[in-house]
């Protein structure tokens, strides 16, 4: 899937996490999902998307896996695992594999409720447990978003 070229989508969107489903592994650090957060939003405010809490083109969205476990998704893109009513689910649905430290975001289309882009970054583990230095988390988040090729502006 991919971001639709006309209308540009170029306002975004956090999510409430009240919504979790307690059956996965989601790590339930603030400190740390702050700080991915703070990283998530540097790279879209780069590439020119504008916060809007009342009516955003596209919904962000990210989980951070402190066990490795598996989601059912549709050819790298779907939602099945956010937990029940965030996000529709679709056919054709696959496992894939996530390691402990793995950061997944999505990106969705607001009006359809469908993920156009999801990105993985993993490695933010160590011996100690999770890497939470500022610089770490944002190389990994700079790293996945070395793949996201939308812009919101003509840049």
């Amino acid at each position: 899937m991919t971001l639709p070229d006309d209308p540009i989508r170029s306002t975004i969107r956090w999510p409430v996490d009240s919504k979790l489903d307690p059956g996965f592994y989601f790590l339930n650090d603030l400190e740390l999902k702050d700080r991915i957060r703070t990283s998530v939003a540097d790279e879209l405010e780069g590439r020119g998307y504008k916060m809007d809490r009342q009516s955003p083109d596209l919904m962000v969205n990210f989980r951070v896996f402190d066990k490795p476990t598996k989601i059912e998704t549709n050819s790298d893109y779907g939602n099945s695992y956010y937990g029940a009513g965030e996000i529709g689910t679709i056919d054709g649905m696959k496992t894939i594999d996530v390691a402990a430290g793995a950061i997944v975001l999505n990106i969705v289309d607001k009006k359809s409720g469908q993920v156009v882009w999801r990105g993985l970054a993993s490695g933010l583990t160590n011996a100690n447990g999770f890497d939470r230095d500022k610089n770490k988390i944002k190389e990994a988040v700079n790293l996945m978003f070395n793949k996201y090729e939308y812009r919101a502006d003509k840049y």
